[in-house]
C-alpha cells in the first residue's frame, strides 16, 4: 500500500519517494519548515529590490547581458520575457514521469529558500504536479548550465498559463488547463523566472529514474544468471565466499551471496561440477556484475545529494540574509555520474550477451543447437543473440562520454558546459535496452532447462520457471516468440520475478 502524501522539505527527498510520485500516483505538499524558507527567502529578496541592490538576473539581464541594468518598472516583464525567449527546444517530447520527476525536484529545491520565490509560485507548481499536469517539453535544448534553462522555460511557461500540456492523457493549451483546474496563471514577479528555469532538474529526474531501474534490472540479473547457471550445470565453486572474501569489494561480495541464496535447494550445491571451470561470462558474474552494482550505488549517492540541491543562481542566504551568484546550476556531478552509468549499464548488457551465447552453443553447452529439438528445419532461438548482439552495439555507442564535450554559448560568458541532459538521456535509453537483454537471457535460460529432463532447480528458480511455465510453452519448432519475450521484460519492470524469488529467498542483493 503506498502513502498517499510526499513531504517536501529539501533535504529528504529519496529516489524512492520521487518514483513513488511519478509512477505510482502519489501526492506531495510542501513542509511547514519549508514555507517559512521559501517566504523568509522572498522577503529578502523583496528587501534588497526597495533598497536598489543590483542583483543579477532580478535587476540586470541574463547571461552576456547581466551588464544591462533593469529598471523597477521593467522587472516583472524581464521575467516573462525570459520564459518566451528560453522555449526554443527540439526533438521528442520528454517521457511524462521525466517531466512529473523534474517539477518535483525543482519544487523539492524550492523548499530551502534558496531561490527567493513566492510562496503562491511554489504551490502553484505544487498543484500543477498534484493534479498530473505534465507539460510538453522538447528532449532537445540543454546543455546542463545554466541548468536545464529549455526544457524548464516549457514547464514554466504552464505555470503563466502559456505553452501546451496533457491532463489525463488530453492535451491542451496552458490557459485551458488552468481554466479546467480553476487556477489564475502566475504573473511572474522579480527573481522568479529566473528561479524557474535555472536548475538541473531536467537532467537529475532522468538520473534518478535511471538509477532506480538500474538496481532493478541488478536484481533480476541475480535471477537472469542463476537460470543461465541451472541451465548450463555451472560450477558454482566460483562463487564461494571464500573467494569472494580474498577480493572484498561490496559489489562482488553482495553479488555472489545473492547468486548462491537464490540457487538454494538446487541440484548445482550437492553435485560434482560438471566442469572445473566455466566461461568467464558465467564464472566471473560476480566480479563484473558487483563492480556495475558498486558504480550504480555511487550514482545514487550522488543523485540523492542532488535531488536535495538548490541549482539555481543567485541564490540567497536566508541565514546571513545575503544574496549571491555561484554555478550551482553546472550538471557536472550528475553529467559525469551517468557517462559512468552508461559504461557500467552497458557492460550489463555485453556480459548477458557472452551467457547467451553458450547457451545456444551445443559444442560449450552440450545443449541441442539454438536449443531446437530439429536444427536446420528449424532456427530456434538463432536470431534472438542477433537481436541481442545489435542492442548492444547500440549500447556502446550510447555509452560514448558526453560530458567530455564542450560548447561556449552566451558570447563566451557561459564558456564551459556539462552536456549534463544528453549524458542522462544515454543512461535513461541504455537501461531501457539492458531490460530488453536481461529478458533475452532469462527467456534463453528457460527454454534450455527443457533440456535438462528431471534435475532438482532450486526453490527460488522453480517458482519462476513455473510463472513463465503458465504463460509460455517450450519451444518445439519454429513459432513468432517475440511477444513472449516482451512478456518477459514486462514481468522484469513490475519486479514480479523478484516477488517471487524472494518468496524463497533471501532479499535479493540485500537493501
Amino acid at each position: 500500500m503506498h502513502q498517499e502524501v510526499t513531504v517536501l522539505d529539501g533535504d529528504s527527498l529519496t529516489i524512492n519517494d520521487l518514483l513513488e510520485i511519478t509512477r505510482f500516483g502519489k501526492k506531495v505538499q510542501i513542509s511547514e519548515e519549508g514555507i517559512i524558507k521559501i517566504e523568509k527567502g522572498r522577503r529578502i529578496i523583496e528587501e534588497k529590490l526597495e533598497e536598489n541592490e543590483i542583483i543579477y538576473g532580478v535587476s540586470t539581464g541574463f547571461g552576456k547581458l547581466s551588464n544591462a541594468v533593469i529598471s523597477p518598472s521593467e522587472r516583472e516583464t524581464l521575467q516573462k520575457n525570459l520564459i518566451k525567449s528560453h522555449s526554443i527546444g527540439f526533438g521528442p517530447y520528454l517521457p511524462d514521469e521525466i517531466v512529473l520527476g523534474a517539477m518535483v525536484i525543482e519544487l523539492n529545491s524550492f523548499c530551502t529558500g534558496g531561490s527567493g520565490i513566492r510562496i503562491e509560485t511554489a504551490e502553484m507548481l505544487k498543484k500543477l504536479i498534484n493534479k498530473k499536469v505534465i507539460p510538453l517539453v522538447p528532449s532537445i535544448g540543454s546543455l546542463g548550465a545554466s541548468g536545464d534553462l529549455i526544457p524548464l522555460a516549457y514547464i514554466a511557461r504552464i505555470l503563466i498559463g502559456e505553452g501546451e500540456a496533457k491532463l489525463e492523457n488530453e492535451i491542451l493549451k496552458g490557459s485551458e488547463i488552468l481554466s479546467k483546474l480553476n487556477l489564475p496563471p502566475i504573473e511572474l514577479h522579480a527573481k522568479e523566472g529566473i528561479s524557474l528555469i535555472n536548475g538541473t532538474h531536467v537532467l537529475t529526474s532522468f538520473a534518478a529514474i535511471t538509477v532506480f531501474d538500474s538496481l532493478n534490472i541488478l536484481r533480476n540479473s541475480v535471477i537472469s544468471i542463476g537460470l543461465t547457471l541451472e541451465a548450463f550445470e555451472g560450477n558454482i565453486n566460483a562463487f564461494s565466499a571464500f573467494i569472494m572474501n580474498l577480493r572484498p569489494h561490496k559489489g562482488q561480495i553482495r553479488f555472489a551471496k545473492a547468486i548462491l541464496d537464490v540457487l538454494k535447494g538446487s541440484d548445482l550445491l550437492i553435485k560434482q561440477p560438471k566442469r572445473i571451470q566455466d566461461p568467464y561470462s558465467i564464472r566471473c558474474s560476480p566480479q563484473v556484475h558487483g563492480a556495475i552494482l558498486d558504480a550504480v550505488e555511487h550514482c545514487k549517492n550522488l543523485v540523492e545529494t542532488e535531488i536535495n540541491s538548490t541549482t539555481d543562481n543567485p541564490l540567497v542566504d536566508i541565514e546571513t540574509s545575503t544574496v549571491a551568484s555561484g554555478g550551482n546550476f553546472h550538471g557536472e556531478p550528475i553529467g559525469l555520474a551517468m557517462d559512468y552509468l552508461c559504461i557500467a549499464m552497458t557492460e550489463l548488457g555485453n556480459i548477458s550477451e557472452r551467457r547467451v551465447s553458450i547457451l545456444l552453443d551445443s559444442s560449450i553447452s552440450g545443449l541441442p543447437s539454438f536449443l531446437i529439438k530439429k536444427p536446420g528445419l528449424n532456427s530456434g532461438l538463432m536470431m534472438i543473440q542477433y537481436a541481442d548482439a545489435a542492442i548492444s552495439a547500440e549500447n556502446k555507442v550510447l555509452a560514448s562520454p558526453a560530458s567530455i564535450d564542450n560548447a561556449s554559448v552566451s558570447a563566451n560568458q557561459e564558456d564551459h558546459v556539462s552536456m549534463g541532459l544528453t549524458a542522462s538521456k544515454k543512461a535513461y535509453q541504455i537501461v531501457r535496452n539492458i531490460v530488453q537483454m536481461t529478458a533475452i537471457e532469462i527467456y534463453t535460460a528457460y527454454q534450455a532447462l527443457e533440456y535438462r529432463g528431471d534435475r532438482v532447480i532450486s526453490k527460488s528458480l522453480e517458482k519462476i520457471y513455473s510463472h513463465i511455465q503458465n504463460t509460455i510453452p517450450h519451444l518445439e519448432e519454429d513459432r513468432f516468440y517475440d511477444k513472449e519475450v516482451e512478456w518477459i521484460s514486462e514481468n522484469i519492470e513490475s519486479t514480479k520475478f523478484i516477488q517471487l524469488a524472494e518468496e524463497e529467498s533471501e532479499k535479493l542483493l540485500g537493501d
